[in-house]
Formats: C-alpha cells, structure tokens, sequence
C-alpha cells in the first residue's frame, strides 16, 4: 500500500470510530489544553519580561562582580582577586568590558563605551546641547527624574497619579538633553527598566491583592539598575581599585552559569548567618534590573509546573491508551476483511498506527488551540493591570503585553501521545494475527 492509502484508511477509522474518536479529542485535548495554556502562559511571561531586561543590552546580560571583603578578609588583595574574577568570567563566555567611574553632583555614573548599549534599545537620539559639557547618560527612571528636575509622587500616591509621573518624566527626559538644579547638562539618551515603584511584577501594587496569578508574577524581579555614563572608558582602573568589574554575558544561560558558580553565589539569607560555602568570594547582580534573579526564580517555577503538568499527561495517556486499545479489540471483524482482501498483519499494523497518530494530533491540535486561547485569556483579562505593573516596575510604556510564549513542553505532550499510539499497537498485535480471527469474531 502506498502512503496515501494508509491515510485514506486511517481517516476512514476515524469516521467509523468517531464517537469514541470525540471522547478521546474531548478529553485527552482539555487535559492537554490545561497543561499548555500554563506552558505558554509561564513562557510568556519569562520571555517578556526577560526580553524588557534585557533591551538595553541587546539580548545580552551585563552583570557587575565585586570582590566580598567580608569573605575575602582583612588582608584581602583586591588587585590578585579582581585577575580571579576575570578568569571566572572568561571560563562561563563571559567579556569583560572597560568601565570608568565619573562622580558628578547628582551622582556616581558607571562610564561605558557606546557598544554597550544598542542602538535598537534607545529608539531615539538626544537632542544636540550645543555644549561640550554635557554627559550622555543611560540611567533608570528615577535618575532621570532627577537629572531632569522632576519630583516623583511617594509610594503611596494613587496609580493613576504614579503613571501620570513615569509618563511625565520618560516624555521630558527621554531623548532630550537636560538640566540638573546644579547645572550640569545630560544627554539622557536612555531609561534602563528598573524598580521604579514596584520590586515585583505583583498585581498587589495596582489594587488586586486578590489576583492568584501573583504567585506568578511576584516571581519576576524588576531589581535595582544602575546609573551609566556614555563614553570613552579605556581607563578601567578606578573601578577594579574597588573591586569591581563589569562584564557582558551573550545571552542568559551563560550569565546564569556564572552566577551559580560556587565563587560567585550565595543566598542574602546564607550571607548574613555567615553560611556561605569556603570556596565564595565575590557577589554577583546584573547591572541592568534582575534577569539573573528572575530567571532563577522561574526555573524553580518551571520545576514545580513539570511536576504538575507530568501527573495531568500521564492521566490523559492513560484515558488514550485505554481508548486506544478498545478500539483495536472491537475491530475484529474490520482486521479480518483487511486479511480477506490480501492485506499482510505489518500493513493492517500500519493502517491502524496512521489512525492513531491522526486521532493524537487532532487531540494535540485541540490542546495547543485551547492552551493559546487560554493563556490569551488570560494576558487580555489582565492587560490593562499588566501595563500598569510594568511601567510600575520597569518604568517603560508598553502598548500590549501578550504572555504567550511557546514552549518545548508542547512537544513533550505530542511525544507522549504518539508514544501511546505505539503502545497501543504493540499491546494490541494479537488482534492482527490471521490466525485466531474467526475465533474472536463467534
């Protein structure tokens, strides 16, 4: 038989079978639907969230090491240390870039060289001063506010007065040269997203201190950025007399790895009680918000919702297979003409393999389409609570915000069905043996 044949026949399966067909497409697909509206949804969220991280930096992660003296001890050499963290940092991938200290009146200002900050990530460029003196800056919102003069309401102001204030500020400081109550010029050529008025993506801070979701959101850290200059930084040298170095990660997982070196981590908890491991020596944070911290956390989370999501597949594999077999065995009659009409046991196999694929795609089709339209759902319920907490915690403005990602969770489902067709199959083969036939259809 060719190829077609077995799809035409397998399609005419399913059409004899098509009650049992919908109980299987029903069932196993709501199961399914469950677990992918969760995948898609949790994904969404790590991706927007990581993604609005890491703007500023193109994708990459830069991350800001510093020797721990505690740790160290009193007669630490920073100097020796810091050519150790360079070492570590070169060992997970990491590049370490040139970073100068400028100490102005509004501030201490990381000076970094213009690569360091995309183009792509300011969207505009400042205005022209007209003046030598003016510093092009790279800052988080509040900075900003301040460069610029403006006073932020206090915490705890009404949202609407706290977005009319980020709205404020981004508008007047954005793009634009300005002037501190000092005098001094700067070009803010960027808002680096970071705790503005919210440490966390929790809808707590606009008003749902009810939304279950924020077991979720609270996940996802908006940290603390720092304050850069833009700039010729050849001269490293202030910043490692501190103990400090400043390196870029090409994406998160290499910035993870070294992060999680035992050198470099250790909980704030284990950190204050002294339980740091023997081997710890410098603390480690991303210089631009905390994609380091949140993605650790949502790896914890990931780890829970596998768990979940495993019992809930292992159920819906069960109802497929149980199914599955009972179609096989009420078939007896239908093997038996396939026999009839020359048909070899490896090709009724076959036939019936090709019909159970088509059913666990068409049940896998409904999961992916009610798990899109769930987590869809979901980001449209919240939308406008969503872009309060974003501008709320990342000081930026964002149209829409879509939490749904796709996840490697989906193929995981679509394994586990064609792993169940399979199955069923095998446990089923002595319903394809010519022999014994005429016996099963008395």
């Amino acid at each position: 038989m060719r190829t077609l044949d077995y799809l035409r026949l397998g399609a005419a399966g399913m059409k004899a079978h098509k009650k049992r067909a919908l109980v299987v497409v029903m069932i196993v697909g709501l199961l399914f639907g469950v677990v992918a509206a969760g995948a898609f949804f949790l994904q969404g969220l790590e991706q927007v969230a990581l993604a609005e991280m890491l703007a500023p930096t193109e994708g990459k992660v830069l991350v800001m090491s510093s020797v721990d003296t505690r740790a160290c001890g009193e007669d630490c050499e920073v100097a020796a240390e810091v050519g150790r963290m360079k070492e570590k940092i070169g060992e997970y991938g990491g590049e370490v870039v040139p970073v100068a200290v400028r100490q102005t009146a509004e501030g201490m200002f990381y000076v970094v060289d213009e690569g360091v900050f995309g183009e792509v990530f300011s969207g505009v460029k400042a205005e022209a001063s007209g003046e030598d003196e003016a510093m092009t800056v790279v800052v988080p919102l509040e900075v900003a506010a301040e460069l610029a003069g403006i006073e932020m309401p206090e915490s705890g102001a009404s949202v609407a007065e706290r977005m009319v204030a980020i709205y404020k500020v981004r508008e007047a400081a954005l793009g634009r040269t300005v002037e501190s109550e000092t005098g001094a010029r700067y070009e803010v050529a960027g808002i680096l997203p970071g705790g503005v008025y919210a440490t966390d993506l929790s809808l707590v801070y606009v008003g749902q201190s009810g939304n279950p979701l924020n077991m979720l959101f609270g996940q996802v850290k908006t940290g603390v950025s720092q304050g850069f200059g833009v700039g010729q930084a050849e001269d490293g040298g202030q910043a490692e007399a501190m103990g400090m170095v400043l390196a870029v990660f090409e994406d998160i997982e290499a910035a993870e790895g070294y992060y999680r070196d035992e050198v470099n981590y250790c909980a704030e908890v284990d950190r204050m009680m002294g339980r740091c491991s023997e081997e710890y020596r410098y603390q480690v944070a991303a210089a631009v918000a905390d994609p380091l911290g949140t993605y650790d956390n949502l790896q914890q989370v990931w780890s829970v919702f596998k768990i979940a999501a495993a019992v809930l597949a292992a159920i819906a594999v069960l109802i497929a297979l149980s199914t599955y077999v009972r179609l096989l065995g009420g078939d007896v009659k239908i093997i038996a003409l396939y026999h009839a009409m020359g048909a070899t046991g490896w090709q009724i196999r076959l036939v019936y393999l090709t019909y159970l694929v088509m059913l666990s795609a068409l049940a896998v089709g409904f999961a992916v389409i009610l798990g899109l339209g769930l987590a869809a759902g979901l980001s449209l319920v919240n939308m406008a609570a969503l872009k309060e907490v974003f501008a709320m915690g990342f000081g930026v403005v964002m149209e829409e915000i879509w939490l749904v990602g796709w996840s490697e969770v989906i193929w995981w489902l679509v394994g586990a069905l064609l792993v169940a067709a399979v199955l069923a199959v095998v446990l089923g083969n002595g319903n394809f043996a010519g022999k014994g036939l005429a016996k099963k259809m008395k």
